[in-house]
């Protein structure tokens, strides 16, 4: 009998599982790319903050109970916060027929009006108000300017952005929200 030794899996098996394992990994790849994702948010309660604006005039998170709010800190003669904030003036009028709100909180050196003279220039359709220690350290601090939390409409954070957020990104934020 002239039988061969089994030498172990032949060229085709081999061939056959390194296959199969590329299929996967192509298919998991691209259910990731083409947004078949869990779309489940993970949603923590915002901060009750209350702002000082007036003579006894206080802005605070309950103001805001039953609308999605974009709460964003920016910081004058800053670049990125410009722009920040003119990508909320539009993202404001566009969805101007819902119950969106935004809240500017401007970090700016005493007496300084950069910001403010900014916002009326450039029309801006939300209030800017500056922001005391124990509400900056009830978002958890700051590590950059613009930063801006997206709050919805059961006043949970659900988002955090650091930097400069385009508008498509809480476009999709928007429209998670006005769905609930």
């Amino acid at each position: 009998m002239n039988a061969k030794p089994n030498a172990g899996p032949s060229r085709l098996t081999i061939s056959l599982a390194v296959g199969c394992v590329v299929l996967l990994v192509v298919i998991v790849l691209l259910s990731r790319a083409f947004g078949a994702t869990n779309d489940a948010r993970t949603a923590t309660a915002a901060p009750s903050f209350s702002l000082k604006i007036g003579r006894g005039q206080f802005v605070k998170l309950a103001d805001f109970k039953g609308k999605a709010l974009i709460v964003c800190f920016f910081a004058t003669g800053d670049k990125p916060s410009e722009r920040q904030a003119l990508i909320l003036n539009d993202l404001l009028k566009e969805y101007s027929e819902t119950n969106l709100a935004v809240l500017g909180l401007v970090l700016e050196q005493p007496g300084a009006q950069r910001m403010k003279s900014f916002a009326e220039e450039q029309g801006l359709g939300f209030p800017l108000y500056p922001p005391d220690y124990d509400t900056i350290q009830a978002f958890g601090g700051l590590t950059a300017i613009p930063t801006l939390f997206v709050i919805d409409k059961n006043q949970n954070i659900i988002q955090k952005y650091v930097g400069v957020t385009e508008a498509n990104v809480l476009q999709a934020d928007l429209r998670a929200i006005f769905k609930q």
